[in-house]
């Protein structure tokens, strides 16, 4: 069976996009072979997961059901990137519809376990310059550290691997925050790719979870430049960012992790010395994103950019 794709990045984290009107057989089929789809050694198409927009006919303008397939075949309950880059596909849809219909503001996508709204920046004129405009994504309502009910467990185990991997600053300022997917979040001034590249797969391994996302942040001085950008695309200045290293249950390190970033943000925020009031600028190898959460109870609120790289298709 032929399928057609669109490839799509978000900061870098790529996905392989389809939409999707077929069954339950041939969707367990796609997973099964994800890993083969998603491979970077010249074998497939090269991705960091499949976004799958369930439609009932190839017209549809809005899917019913957005899936998120990691690249070893396992299901993500969300993914801030894949997120946005769906809801851009969807705008694209309705951008070159072969009747006039009316663009939309915003969208709600209905993922395994949660619904998500979306909305473009930059107000509806913006849309319809045919430019892809900036998408924010509500996170959800994130639930931090003693607020996971194993909190002291995972504190036990952090402490364990600390000792064995030699590491002793692991233990003096980590978060774990549950955004619908689960991560843990370590403040260390050296963090670097080679730092996670150590620490990230041996994370995975715990009676605790199956995989888990891991992030090693550092923060980062704030330019004009950054406040400058930051105005002209938000509508407001940032006035503090964060670099992060990213490790992907059921990916492994890649450019950028939406989830994570709004993770990072709500960590930040719940810590006292970040203020609400204002964005949070979370800069990963892929780009920068940005985060919102103006109170404790809100969700967070993740925006950042899309961007379409190729289409094609595919035999399954």
């Amino acid at each position: 069976m032929e399928l057609e794709f669109e490839k799509w990045h978000g900061a870098k984290n790529d996905f392989i996009l389809t939409w999707f009107t077929h069954d339950q057989s041939t969707f367990n089929s796609l997973k099964r072979q994800a890993s083969t789809l998603c491979s970077r050694d010249g074998s497939g198409i090269g991705a960091d997961g499949i976004l799958v927009l369930h439609v009932k006919s190839s017209r549809d303008l809005l899917p019913h059901k957005l899936s998120i397939i990691n690249s070893d075949g396992s299901i993500a309950q969300t993914c801030g990137n894949g997120i946005r880059c769906a809801a851009l596909s969807i705008l694209r849809r309705h951008q070159e519809a072969d009747i006039k219909v009316d663009l939309p503001e915003g969208i709600d996508l209905q993922l395994e376990s949660s619904l998500v709204h979306c909305r473009y920046l930059g107000g509806i004129n913006a849309v319809r310059s045919g430019q892809l405009p900036l998408v924010a994504v509500e996170m959800g309502v994130p639930v931090i550290n003693q607020a996971n009910s194993d909190y002291a467990p995972v504190k036990t185990y952090i402490a364990a691997r600390a000792q064995s991997l030699g590491m002793p600053e692991l233990k003096a300022d980590w978060s774990l925050v549950s955004i619908s997917n689960r991560h843990l979040i370590f403040q260390i001034d050296q963090a670097n790719r080679d730092l996670l590249r150590r620490i990230g797969p041996i994370l995975q391994d715990s009676p605790l979870w199956d995989g888990i996302n891991v992030h090693l942040i550092s923060s980062q001085t704030v330019s004009d430049d950054d406040r400058r950008i930051s105005a002209q695309i938000l509508g407001a200045p940032i006035d503090e960012i964060y670099r992060a290293y990213v490790w992907e249950r059921g990916a492994g390190e890649t450019q950028a992790c939406g989830s994570g970033a709004a993770a990072i943000g709500a960590a930040a925020f719940a810590s006292g010395l970040s203020d609400r009031r204002h964005w949070l600028g979370i800069d990963m190898p892929g780009g920068r994103l940005f985060v919102k959460q103006s109170a404790v109870d809100d969700p967070v609120t993740l925006a950042g950019p899309g961007q379409l790289v190729f289409r094609g298709r595919f035999t399954i």
